[in-house]
């Protein structure tokens, strides 16, 4: 495995990228650790595609429109047919892993997980926590609402780049949305319960202050 390597942090799982790495996947995509994928987290792409448009149908691909696989912006993912995303990259694959290598890989993915899930395993994990803990540097992460890049030092799960994406991200989710009965025409309706509104449409709001004036 290559020593350079990049990290972003989306949704609070960190993805790995290796720019020197000989592996063509590896140089080009930004992928989850092996725990991660077993609970089923896909590339970064791939989750930032899932966050602003749901689930992935199956046997589909996320396409880089501009084929700039460090692209990661909504808008420059495009959902596809495996074989329409294989026509669109043509030869831009060369360097991937040969039918040799991938059948190695899939012999071997077992036992490296055994290896991981071993007391060895978690030895060596609880050591290079602590390594990567007293060398931490700012890490990248991908804001949940906006999908901006940031950095910061801050090794706690940040979701979002600004106050401002966090709040309007609670907004859209409607955490904060509460049932309240419009006091001019009764109607139940549904708004953030921080709202000061106490009528379902500047309509009613409209007709109880014109009454309130008689």
């Amino acid at each position: 495995m290559a020593d350079n390597v990049e990290v972003v942090v989306f949704k609070g799982v960190k993805f790995r990228r290796y720019p020197d790495s000989k592996n063509w996947a590896e140089r080009a995509y930004f992928t989850p650790g092996i725990a991660d994928r077993q609970k089923g987290v896909r590339r970064l792409h791939e989750e930032i595609w899932k966050a602003h448009n749901g689930e992935i149908p199956e046997g589909s691909h996320i396409h880089h429109r501009d084929h700039d696989h460090l692209n990661n912006s909504p808008s420059n993912l495009v959902c596809t047919t495996g074989e329409e995303h294989r026509r669109h990259h043509g030869d831009d694959r060369r360097g991937q892993c040969t039918d040799e290598q991938r059948v190695h890989l899939e012999r071997i993915s077992p036992l490296a997980a055994e290896w991981h899930a071993s007391d060895k395993g978690r030895a060596w994990h609880s050591e290079h926590a602590r390594k990567q803990w007293a060398e931490r540097q700012a890490t990248q992460y991908v804001c949940e609402h906006c999908s901006a890049a940031f950095e910061t030092t801050d090794q706690t799960k940040v979701r979002f780049c600004s106050n401002k994406c966090k709040a309007a991200w609670r907004r859209a989710s409607g955490v904060d949305d509460v049932d309240r009965v419009c006091a001019w025409c009764s109607t139940t309706f549904r708004i953030n319960k921080y709202s000061k509104a106490e009528t379902c449409s500047k309509s009613c709001g409209m007709k109880r202050s014109h009454a309130a004036r008689k």
